[in-house]
């Protein structure tokens, strides 16, 4: 698993098994400092304009929380949709726990995957429903 798929993984993961892992994590009494955050922030979501190559308007934004953090010596990231500051924090100490290949590392990456599938169901589940809609145009 890349960095990256970890990182989205633990953005999209359940809120309270993300959370419980990281307590699980501090509970072993690693060196925790918080480098940035956690702090909400928003980012705008953007669609490309028809016929206009290059070009995007802004159709909203989306608010996430972030964070950074070192744990034993080990930066992490963690962002969470919406208002979520122990959310982001943990998805950061969990992220710098299977960077630094830490004694629960394997848990994180069993977490990232257990999600990953969640949301390939989800996906799937949504495009069945999407492929059996039919539009009647009279």
């Amino acid at each position: 698993m890349t960095p990256e798929q970890r990182y989205e993984a633990l953005a999209a993961a359940d809120a309270a098994a993300l959370e419980e892992l990281a307590d699980r994590i501090l509970a072993a009494g690693v060196s925790v400092s918080v480098t940035n955050g956690p702090e909400s922030v928003s980012a705008p979501v953007r669609i490309p304009m028809p016929g206009d190559e290059g070009n995007t308007v802004v159709v909203g934004h989306l608010a996430l929380t972030r964070c950074s953090i070192v744990v034993a010596g080990t930066p992490g990231d963690g962002m969470r949709p919406g208002c979520d500051f122990a959310g982001a924090v943990a998805a950061a100490v969990c992220d710098a726990e299977s960077e630094r290949d830490g004694a629960l590392s394997a848990d994180v990456i069993e977490l990232c995957a257990l999600t990953q599938r969640t949301v390939a169901d989800r996906r799937r589940e949504r495009a069945d429903l999407v492929a059996m809609t039919k539009l009647d145009v009279q």
